[in-house]
């Protein structure tokens, strides 16, 4: 449990600092650095509904961007144990492929939902560039930490492997 924990931290902050990191380039890039958490965090805490009144200052920086690593340090325990979960089941990978995808687009549907009025400032295209990054980074920290892991998949031929390889002599078509 500690080692899910521990993983799951990790790669939440790994996920964290990825769309931070992502948003204050795009928000750099647009003339506004810290506009999109300055936002996010207007519309939570001061019930902002409108991106012309978003006021930028530390304190809704700051209070914002501790709940998103909050959440993406949750999402990074549930990643964490579900990586623990396919290197004992691997075949439970194609259930894992599938929560993911529901999950990213159960997030867009309660961002479109929850920010609708503030969504022409937050272009869909930043928010997918920036789960997108944040997915890798997460799931290679994972693929790294499990090197169990891309054993299992090999065995159940789920890794690439070359077709000539010895280990996959075993399953080439006879014929």
């Amino acid at each position: 449990m500690r080692r899910i924990l521990r993983e799951g931290f990790a790669a939440g902050l790994i996920g964290a600092a990825a769309v931070a990191a992502w948003f204050l380039v795009v928000d750099t890039l647009a003339g506004r650095p810290f506009f999109t958490p300055a936002m996010l965090g207007g519309a939570v805490f001061w019930g902002v509904r409108d991106s012309a009144q978003v006021n930028i200052t530390f304190a809704t920086v700051v209070g914002y961007t501790m709940i998103h690593v909050l959440a993406f340090c949750l999402v990074g325990i549930v990643a964490a144990f579900l990586a623990y979960e396919v290197e004992l089941f691997p075949h439970s990978l194609f259930v894992v492929a599938v929560c993911f995808a529901v999950f990213e687009f159960g997030f867009s549907i309660a961002l479109a939902v929850a920010a609708h009025p503030l969504l022409g400032a937050l272009a869909w295209w930043a928010v997918a560039i920036g789960n997108t990054i944040a997915a890798v980074g997460m799931g290679y920290y994972l693929w790294r930490a499990h090197p169990r892991l891309r054993q299992e998949l090999k065995e159940y031929g789920l890794s690439e492997e070359p077709a000539d390889s010895p280990a996959r002599a075993d399953r080439q078509p006879v014929g």
